[in-house]
């Protein structure tokens, strides 16, 4: 039986600028979660994005405190597994405090029966995910510099952030396609322009496209348009043949099945547990993905290393992927785990019981 339920918020800034459509360099925000049974703990996050849910730190908390820890305190964790769900049904637009609950209850029941979450999840299907090189919306040639460092160093993959100016995007994209084509062929090396909405419609978003040189290296634009414009989406993919990826505009399953039916307003999409709230349903966001043959990139949003370390358990199970997953603790200053997962070119899936990665016990004294 579950014996107790802890929770912390807690606000991590940046531990680099990294400026993106949204302009918000406020800190990032988590909370943690730390359920405990007499014989196990269990570690769970949930991280925010603002602009996505509203979501705060401090909201995060007040809902796991107030709402999840009296509903699964007292209970087998199997039990408080079945009412974490429930509870979140009841309370749409609460994905971080979910995630957070989830998380903590799959890695304590996973140590419970000595298996990595992986296990609890799926079909394991790899033991290692390829991660992506990110950049923010930086000035052009120092994107580029960064990209042919990160090149060298073994990434193959690379999402550059964009802010709306289509000059200045193109300028940014056009310098990293550029030195890439002095070090790969096409297919060898993949570009990522990720939008977040910044360039509205349709029509501006043609504009930025055609202003790309060396197409060839892009594995596609993220929402590029506003995330409710779905009929720009599915023109931009079927009527220019502009290769399209969701964020804004998929938060769970109801949308990945609205995207994908056809023909596919998508060639793909972005998964995260701060829009999702459930390892469970991005796994199944994932399998309806296969069913139409379309990608998943999984985000980490910000997380620390407890966070990347549960992507990787996802991403071990999903049937497909993109090109790299972007997953990182170390685009934030602080990462309060027993052992930080290192940003590089491909990451092993943590080995358990459990998630394979614990937070520092002394957040919660």
């Amino acid at each position: 039986m579950i014996t107790s339920v802890n929770t912390v918020a807690r606000e991590i800034p940046y531990a680099d600028a990294f400026p993106t459509s949204y302009d918000d360099p406020s800190p990032t925000q988590h909370v943690f979660v730390r359920v405990r049974t007499a014989d196990a703990t269990g570690y769970g996050e949930g991280s925010a994005l603002k602009w996505f849910t509203g979501d705060t730190a401090e909201t995060m908390a007040s809902i796991v405190r107030s709402e999840f820890a009296p509903a699964i305190d007292g209970k087998s964790v199997p039990a408080a597994l079945g009412a974490c769900r429930d509870l979140a049904a009841r309370l749409p637009g609460n994905p971080g405090a979910s995630a957070a609950v989830e998380m903590a209850l799959l890695d304590l029941r996973a140590k419970q029966i000595g298996v990595p979450v992986r296990d609890l999840l799926g079909q394991p299907r790899r033991d290692s995910i390829p991660l992506a090189f990110a950049s923010g919306a930086l000035p052009a040639e120092t994107v580029a510099a960064n990209v042919a460092d990160a090149f060298e160093a073994g990434f193959r993959t690379f999402k550059i952030k964009v802010d709306g100016d289509l000059d200045g995007d193109a300028a940014r994209i056009n310098a990293v396609t550029r030195e890439l084509a002095d070090r790969a062929d096409p297919g060898e090396a993949f570009v990522r322009a990720d939008a977040n909405t910044g360039w509205e419609s349709y029509e501006r978003a043609v504009r930025a496209v055609d202003r790309i040189d060396r197409q060839a290296f892009i594995e596609y634009y993220e929402q590029p348009v506003a995330a409710d414009a779905v009929g720009d989406l599915r023109s931009l993919r079927t009527g220019r043949g502009v290769p399209v990826f969701a964020d804004e505009a998929i938060h769970g399953v109801e949308e990945v099945r609205e995207l994908t039916r056809e023909p596919s307003a998508v060639s793909g999409f972005c998964a995260k547990l701060a829009k999702a709230g459930s390892l469970v349903d991005i796994v199944r966001m994932g399998e309806l993905a296969a069913d139409a043959d379309l990608p998943v990139t999984l985000v980490s949003a910000f997380e620390t290393s407890l966070g990347v370390a549960a992507n990787l358990h996802i991403a071990s199970v999903l049937p497909t992927l993109s090109s790299a997953a972007e997953l990182g603790g170390n685009l934030i200053e602080e990462d309060p785990v027993d052992r930080p997962i290192a940003r590089q070119p491909d990451v092993a899936v943590p080995e358990g019981p459990g998630l394979g990665v614990e937070l520092d016990d002394g957040l919660f004294d």
